[in-house]
């Protein structure tokens, strides 16, 4: 299959319409107050795909960049960008091997983007390079999905959406042994004369629990200064799914 979101960049924003990215920035802008991570005058918004997540940083004033691996996305990101004066400017790059032109004050990453690394060797590339553009004593504040607890069986399971332009039919399962959730779309689109396109992709993410990620932290230079249970301050249950970490790299 190809690349995620190769074929389903299309239609990323119709799919994640509800996601709500202004609550997303002002959580963070909570996070930056109860931190005093000041001065802030250059967010890198990391796995950033069609934008979105970038935008509302723009529109508060800050200085912000986006980076994502996938090509289709950052097309889509690049055409909305030219809305802002000066445009935005974003990168195609691979967190495990990130070359940027500047040194970031904070990095955010949203959506699971760290799950999408399949293993702690993976995961550690990629938190070492994210050290090396920060800034010394900047931040790094990003969530991570614990994937076990998504509504899937170890057999696969199949649902569908459908309306006039669009039908997504998905089949997901979860492995316990390799700790990998995936999912398998088939999206068809509407096009021109009622003609539809078929598009197939296949996404899959790891678990990886505080046990697993807060050593490779601090092998990799950072320092852990909170968790939290996603969208509040408070301080993760067992139960939880989605967690934030907020971590500092050393001055």
């Amino acid at each position: 299959m190809p690349q995620p979101y190769s074929g389903l960049a299309r239609i990323y924003d119709y799919l994640l319409c509800g996601v709500d990215y202004e609550a997303w920035a002002d959580y963070l802008e909570e996070i930056f107050a109860r931190f005093q991570i000041e001065p802030c005058q250059i967010i890198l918004d990391l796995a950033c795909g069609t934008g979105s997540s970038t935008f509302p940083w723009v529109e508060r004033g800050y200085t912000v960049y986006g980076a994502d691996i996938s090509p289709e996305m950052l097309a889509i990101a690049g055409e909305r960008a030219r809305e802002y004066i000066p445009p935005v400017k974003f990168y195609r790059q691979d967190m495990r091997s990130l070359q940027l032109p500047f040194r970031a004050d904070v990095i955010v990453l949203y959506q699971d983007g760290l799950n999408y690394l399949l293993t702690p060797g993976e995961l550690k590339k990629a938190l070492q390079s994210i050290h090396d553009v920060l800034r010394p004593g900047g931040y790094f504040i990003f969530n991570l999905n614990l994937v076990e607890k998504l509504p899937a069986a170890d057999t696969p399971q199949v649902a569908w959406l459908e309306d006039e332009e669009i039908t997504l039919i998905w089949e997901s399962g979860f492995d316990p042994e390799e700790k990998i959730w995936s999912i398998k779309l088939t999206a068809f689109l509407r096009g021109d004369g009622g003609l539809y396109e078929k598009i197939q992709e296949e996404h899959k993410e790891r678990s990886y629990s505080r046990e697993e990620m807060e050593p490779l932290l601090l092998k990799t230079g950072w320092q852990l200064k909170a968790c939290y249970k996603a969208f509040t301050f408070e301080k993760p249950r067992p139960e939880d799914r989605n967690i934030f970490y907020v971590v500092q790299r050393e001055a």
